[in-house]
């Protein structure tokens, strides 16, 4: 997720106005200000535009939100994405209406929107528009959001590589949709589980390509981006039930760099249980996932808000 304000009041390419039944009119046959008996009153004024917008990335679901808009009579808001690579001038095609009274959570003022239509490792641009009653849209809202859902799982078992279990010891995050498990030392093995006088570390399998970092006690979904700097010198970091660590892997410093992150959710004697998040869109470090536990990241596939 990444919000930033461009230097321009509007953005061209919103679409076609919404036709709401039969272009609905709003008619005051009673006299009100600027209006008589004899005079028909049109409103032509838009509501006003949806600010505070931003995502979630989750695994296959950008979530959108946006504060709430105080209009007497809006109706609802209009959700628009951008597939290209140029956010400044669209075009944004509409990806649903959500109503006035729909998809909001009353503690935090935010609407919410979640697009499924997505494919992971791709990039997406989002704004947000309001519209009323007599078909009135507002412009597109001003930020420029962008967001690249990326995969991710949850109930990783690794081994010790000292044990019976050395097979189940490693991690390849590009091989996720097989499991991701494999032998310490197997040539694609990002990370593996090394326990030494009981005590669990994470070494990195390849050193010239793979770094870690301790991110302390943060659960996995405050987790967005990947840092710069902060990586373990020496390739390794002891596993502490409840932190999040973030793993850089450089496969190719002008080609192929990309980022994940684990948590560890649970130290036993011979093996922690992970939950992870990777993502597959080189040299794009967000990684944010929505929050599926009280405490421990994603633990299921079900949306929670915040």
């Amino acid at each position: 997720m990444r919000t930033e304000q461009p230097d321009r009041k509007w953005r061209f390419g919103v679409g076609p106005g919404r036709i709401l039944g039969l272009m609905t009119v709003l008619i005051f046959s009673i006299a009100l200000v600027g209006c008589d008996d004899d005079v028909t009153c049109i409103d032509d004024d838009p509501p006003a535009v949806p600010t505070g917008v931003f995502t979630v990335t989750g695994d296959g679901v950008v979530s959108v939100y946006w504060n709430d808009v105080y209009d007497l009579d809006i109706s609802g808001y209009g959700v628009y994405r951008h597939d290209g690579d140029d956010p400044e001038y669209g075009p944004y095609y509409p990806l649903g209406d959500v109503a006035w009274d729909e998809n909001y959570d009353e503690q935090t003022l935010l609407h919410w929107f979640d697009d499924e239509d997505v494919v992971n490792g791709e990039t997406y641009y989002y704004a947000v528009l309001s519209f009323d009653a007599s078909g009135n849209e507002s412009a597109l809202s001003f930020e420029t959001v962008i967001d690249t859902p990326r995969p991710a799982g949850i109930e990783v078992f690794l081994f010790d590589r000292n044990g019976p279990d050395a097979h189940l010891s490693g991690f390849d995050f590009s091989a996720w949709r097989a499991g991701g498990i494999v032998l310490y030392n197997n040539a694609g093995a990002d990370i593996y589980v090394a326990y030494e006088d009981d005590v669990p570390f994470v070494y990195a399998a390849r050193p010239d390509i793979v770094k870690l970092q301790d991110y302390g006690t943060i659960p996995l979904h405050l987790v967005d981006y990947a840092p710069d700097e902060g990586y373990s010198a020496t390739g390794r970091a002891e596993l502490i039930e409840g932190h999040s660590y973030i793993v850089k892997i450089t496969e190719d410093p002008a080609s192929e760099v990309n980022y994940a992150k684990f948590f560890v959710y649970d130290v036993q004697g011979t093996y922690v249980e992970l939950d992870w998040a990777y993502q597959e869109d080189l040299f794009n470090p967000e990684l944010k996932v929505l929050p599926e536990k009280e405490f421990g990241g994603a633990r299921g596939d079900e949306i929670v808000r915040f």
